[in-house]
């Protein structure tokens, strides 16, 4: 199974269930609170698919999201603390912790990464989708006592990452990691407890891969050297990328229009985003692509010139890497 593929994905198949407002705040019952919903419609279905969170254990809980969005949805809610383990494998998750944005995806090399994040307080959680957006991932949530009573002191760097708020790690998922999150979101066919130990034996998996990362490298936006002031420059810069007004501008004037060099602009934007510059506006012109794919129904041609690419067979390898499906697939009509 290809790590990307989305011809799996519960958003996909026929019959897939539909997610009201009040489907989605019984499930976030379990993992947030002060949980809101705002869409353009509230009395119609958000997303199709699943997206659900299971207590698996005390102190280890899984959420997965396998769904299609049919609005442009945007979901607020406080997170209590905890170690937060998060992988996308298909399509794109936009979420955020206290401010602090994280893109998850696939790599182009078919490879995924994923992200730690700590939460030693009660966080501001914000998960952002346009319609029509694809999302598989799945997320672990273990707390301070779980990690406690299963390594002891046996791994200080991961205990002290843990113990610093809103410390982030990159991490490059290996592709068992990846073949783990596919048989959460598509388990096998098992009913109550068996399900439940299945669904804990593949997050024990993947945690032990997120955790063992961890081992000497203890990141945060914190504690990168970024002020508030330079992670806000940086919003900017993200901003002009993601406008289209950048497209035709070089590094150089990228870096001028935010007043400053090359080098630090590169250093700054990777601290923050964890991509260059170009990385990113390569993605951001694929996102208008797909959406202009998707809400005015143009050609792949047409599609391949605003994500900047002459050759539409070269866009198309592109937007597959990236998304899962073809670019012609993405032009379907999401159904209101």
């Amino acid at each position: 199974m290809s790590s990307v593929s989305l011809s799996h994905s519960a958003a996909l198949r026929r019959n897939a269930p539909l997610l009201d407002e009040p489907a989605l705040h019984r499930q976030a019952r379990h993992s947030a609170v002060h949980y809101a919903v705002v869409a353009p419609g509230t009395n119609r279905p958000m997303f199709e698919g699943v997206v659900d969170t299971v207590q698996l254990a005390d102190g280890l809980s899984l959420h997965r999201v396998d769904a299609r969005d049919l609005q442009g949805v945007a979901v607020h809610a406080h997170l209590q603390p905890g170690l937060r383990i998060a992988l996308t494998v298909g399509g794109k998750a936009d979420v955020s912790y206290d401010g602090y944005r994280l893109l998850l995806g696939p790599r182009p090399d078919g490879g995924a990464c994923g992200a730690v994040v700590a939460l030693t307080q009660p966080a501001a959680f914000k998960r952002q989708s346009r319609r029509g957006d694809l999302e598989r991932s799945v997320s672990l949530t273990v707390s301070d006592t779980w990690l406690q009573q299963r390594l002891g002191e046996a791994l200080p760097s991961c205990l002290a990452f843990a113990r610093q708020h809103l410390s982030v790690h990159p991490w490059n998922a290996s592709a068992h990691a990846i073949a783990l999150v596919e048989q959460l979101l598509a388990p096998s066919e098992l009913d109550g407890a068996l399900l439940r130990m299945y669904q804990e034996s593949r997050s024990l998996g993947l945690a032990v891969e997120a955790l063992s990362s961890l081992s000497g490298a203890v990141l945060s936006p914190v504690a990168d050297g970024l002020r508030q002031r330079e992670r806000s420059r940086m919003e900017q810069v993200r901003e002009l990328l993601d406008s289209g007004e950048a497209d035709e501008m070089s590094l150089v004037q990228i870096a001028k229009h935010a007043c400053l060099s090359v080098n630090t602009l590169q250093r700054h934007f990777r601290a923050v985003w964890g991509k260059t510059v170009f990385a990113y506006l390569r993605d951001a012109r694929l996102d208008r692509a797909r959406m202009a794919l998707e809400r005015d129904a143009i050609s792949v041609t047409q599609a391949a010139l605003i994500a900047g690419y002459s050759s539409p067979a070269n866009f198309a390898t592109a937007f597959r890497q990236r998304y899962g499906i073809p670019p012609g697939q993405a032009g379907r009509r999401v159904p209101e």
